[in-house]
């Protein structure tokens, strides 16, 4: 096995600092009342004041990417102290030219004496909209990451999210308090997140370094000089300097589709064609992922991890990896327990992210589930709601982050947005976690041995 590389250039800002058993200290528990004193909502986020421990001069020297980040920092530090300091005023301007000239920021006049010959002194004050009052996003629970960098455990997935109105939901998710944004290049509305991120940095409720943003590298691009310009595109779709991580989507290479021709590709190589189909292409994994560690040593990824992998092929891809895997999604809920999996996750120590946490739900108005198998309407589930007094959806996502893994629900429903965050006030019995275990049945809901040949004419099995 080939050694990985001690620290990656788009790693450098962060400290290992994990514990030796890999397991994660739970936060305090958010408070029922649902809010917190002035006091405790100016903590710093688990991210931040972890990449603080390290002192400037134990940092080696950045690459140009790191380097970008660290200036926008020094710059945004000398902006503030400058708006602190006073300066004598101008010839009176009108509101509009004042606000102008200060770069989006009024003047609030301050009188220093009483005396009308002494000069007026100016005061730069932000105007931007205030935070919330309260955000979930100091409750959340997280994965520490080898590099030092923490994996928050609820996070909001933008699979099929309305193109139309993924800005807004965005915006409203970051307000909520989620900090964890699961994108991809397949889900198209990338551009869109962008937007809804660009609005709530402008608007002051995060800065970049707040937020986790995951990507994934499509099929089709899947061939070495194909990863780098698709990595760029999901970049200035999302309007980012980096990826917090950046994922293989699916183990199967697919023909090349120029951006120009067909973006996102989708499954098919020709949607045009009279019998459309999915065209493979004979790409290794290993091609892919060298490619992968290349982003990684560039700075324009932090992490680099896949999805819809199972053992062996985790196995095959340890064997030659010089940068081991940080992150692996796969379907799971307690119909789909994946119990072998996520065992040897923890035991090779790549963090693991469920989706479809809430089993069935995104499947039904696709045909590729039953309402009869909405896992939230099972006895076991209700009868546990009932006995901790949360919501069925919330059981089901208490249920993943106690088992140690990241969970990605979505919902373009604010009311929903902070039922699904608010899961870290209250634990579940070893018997209820138990009990929700035992409703594996195997059952997989995102499955290319199925729905390939049902919508692309193609069977494209990738599970035993």
């Amino acid at each position: 096995m080939v050694d990985e590389q001690s620290v990656l250039p788009g790693q450098l800002d962060f400290g290992w600092n994990a514990p030796d058993d890999g397991e994660v200290e739970e936060q305090a528990a958010l408070p029922e009342t649902g809010k917190k004193s002035n006091n405790e909502m100016k903590k710093k986020s688990v991210k931040t004041s972890q990449a603080k421990q390290k002192t400037k001069s134990s940092a080696p020297a950045q690459p140009a990417a790191a380097k970008k980040t660290t200036k926008k920092k020094a710059a945004k530090k000398r902006s503030g102290q400058a708006a602190k300091k006073t300066t004598v005023a101008k010839p009176k301007a009108s509101p509009a030219t004042a606000n102008k000239a200060s770069g989006g920021k009024s003047k609030k006049k301050v009188a220093t004496t009483t005396a009308a010959t002494q000069p007026v002194v100016e005061v730069a004050v932000e105007n931007k909209p205030k935070a919330p009052a309260f955000s979930y996003h100091e409750a959340v629970d997280a994965i520490p990451m080898k590099w030092g960098d923490q994996f928050p455990k609820v996070g909001f997935g933008f699979w099929k999210v309305e193109k139309e109105n993924t800005a807004e939901v965005c915006r409203a998710a970051i307000e909520v308090g989620y900090r964890h944004l699961d994108c991809a290049c397949d889900y198209g509305n990338e551009a869109e997140v962008g937007q809804g991120i660009a609005k709530a940095i402008d608007d002051g409720l995060c800065d970049r370094e707040d937020l986790w943003v995951t990507s994934k590298l499509w099929n089709t691009y899947h061939a070495a000089e194909h990863v780098l310009p698709a990595c760029q595109k999901s970049l200035q779709d999302l309007g980012l300097d980096y990826l917090d991580l950046y994922l293989i989507h699916f183990p199967i290479a697919q023909r090349y589709v120029p951006f120009d021709t067909n973006y996102p590709p989708g499954w098919f190589f020709d949607p045009n064609a009279d019998q459309p189909v999915i065209e493979e292409a004979r790409v290794p994994v290993s091609e892919t992922w060298q490619a992968m560690e290349e982003l990684a040593k560039s700075g324009l990824v932090r992490n680099i991890g896949i999805c819809n992998f199972g053992t062996s092929q985790i196995r095959d891809l340890l064997s030659y990896a010089k940068i081991r895997p940080a992150v692996l999604q796969v379907e799971t809920h307690p119909y789909l327990t994946q119990e072998k999996l996520l065992r040897f996750c923890q035991k090779e120590k790549v963090a693991y992210t469920a989706f479809s946490p809430l089993g069935a739900q995104s499947y039904f108005s696709l045909g590729m589930a039953d309402p009869s198998e909405a896992v939230l309407k099972h006895a076991v589930i209700q009868r546990i709601a009932g006995e901790v007094g949360k919501t069925a959806a919330q059981v089901l996502l208490r249920w993943g982050v106690q088992r140690g893994t990241a969970v990605i629900p979505k919902t373009s429903s604010r009311e929903r947005m902070i039922e699904n965050i608010d899961v870290f006030g209250f634990e579940l019995t070893q018997d209820q976690v138990a009990a929700i275990s035992a409703l594996d049945q195997g059952r997989r809901f995102n499955d290319p041995g199925h729905f390939g040949e049902a919508a692309f004419n193609t069977f494209l099995p990738i599970y035993e």
